[in-house]
Parts: structure tokens; sequence; C-alpha cells
């Protein structure tokens, strides 16, 4: 089996080579990720709002992945532009289950993206 390192290198591949439907298939069906603005408690609900960020995605470049056990951290610079334009540095601490990603917390500056969020209040 993969390791924790292994599977989120492979999920951040697809997402950066915009193959969703590859990328979904690294993720556990009751995924539950926990952003800065919401809270996602599916693969599904997760995969949706991850296509909408990868439209106004411009650069997303994996600095370091760290991993133990069934654990990984990913830091990335995320480059996006309107109607959040912006480059921001992304931490992401992600819990790995049965080879699948089940439970993300990420840590980032948000000011860049609360208008898509806020109703355009940043």
């Amino acid at each position: 089996m993969a390791t924790a390192g292994e599977i989120l290198k492979q999920f951040y591949d697809a997402a950066i080579a915009r193959d969703l439907a590859k990328a979904r298939t690294y993720l556990a069906d009751d995924l539950v990720f926990v952003g800065l603005f919401e809270t996602y408690r599916s693969a599904d609900d997760y995969i949706a709002t991850f296509t909408g960020l990868l439209g106004i995605t411009v650069r997303l470049e994996v600095k370091t992945i760290v991993a133990e056990g069934e654990e990984a951290a990913i830091f990335f610079e995320l480059e996006t532009k309107a109607p959040a334009e912006g480059v921001v540095l992304v931490a992401e601490w992600h819990q790995i289950k049965d080879g699948k990603i089940a439970h993300v917390e990420s840590a980032f500056d948000g000011r860049p993206f609360a208008a898509m969020f806020t109703g355009g209040q940043p």
C-alpha cells in the first residue's frame, strides 16, 4: 500500500494536471475537509468546490510534503486570478485511512478569497 506522502503527492499530481476524476479516486467518500471559510463532509462536495478553485488557478506549485505514519502535510504556493487574484502559501494537514485521504485541514491567508465566500465583502 502507498504511504501517506505518496497518496498525497498522487492526489496533487492529478489536481495539477486538472484530472479531477483521478484526483477523486484518492479521497474517501466520507472525506471531511475543514477550510478557512467552509467545511465539506463528502469527497464529492469537496471536489465540486476544488473544481471551481482550479478554474481560477494560474499556478499550484508544491513546495514540500512531510509525512509520518498515516498523516501528511503539504505546503504549496497557489496563484489565482480574478475574482480572487493573489499568491498565497497554503498548508494542509491530511489524515489517510485505508489508503484514501479521509480528513483535511487547510490554513492560508484568506484575504484574496474572502469575497468569493462572503458575498463580495473582503
